[in-house]
């Protein structure tokens, strides 16, 4: 048990570090990309008739250049796009209610997208394209 406390404050204290070590520049970033994303959650939510929650793992943000170049909210928007897509027919409707809670949008090598207990973990490629009807596609054939 006490290996196990011991790990887990090891974590919290390079957590930590990495969080103070983030420039003024860099939390303003993150703060505006999370309302974003929390902004296209409620507009899903009106949609849907439901009350999933958005948010990013930060744990490999994109590039300071990447930032320059591609919106994060905006490649991460569009797995709720779907989402809204999915809600036009009753039958998606539905299935949203009852098996999507919530999208963790990270950024990565290669676009995925899986479901695991309600949430969607939506991996972004900032080289790939038709991502909305990427994960349409994924939603349509998992729910």
């Amino acid at each position: 048990m006490n290996i196990h406390v011991g790990l887990a404050l090891v974590g919290l204290t390079i957590l930590s570090s990495v969080a103070f070590a983030q420039s003024l520049k860099d939390k303003e970033y993150f703060a505006d990309q999370e309302k974003y994303l929390t902004g296209e959650a409620t507009t899903t939510n009106e949609r849907c008739g439901n009350s999933l929650t958005a948010k990013f793992d930060w744990s490999k943000p994109p590039t300071p250049e990447d930032r320059k170049t591609y919106s994060a909210y905006g490649y991460c928007g569009v797995a709720l796009e779907a989402v809204r897509r999915v809600c036009d027919s009753q039958a998606g409707k539905e299935a949203v209610k009852q098996k999507i809670k919530s999208l963790t949008c990270r950024f990565g090598t290669q676009r995925t997208v899986a479901l695991k207990d309600g949430t969607i973990e939506y991996e972004v490629n900032f080289n790939s394209s038709n991502d909305a009807d990427y994960v349409f596609e994924y939603l349509q054939n998992n729910l």
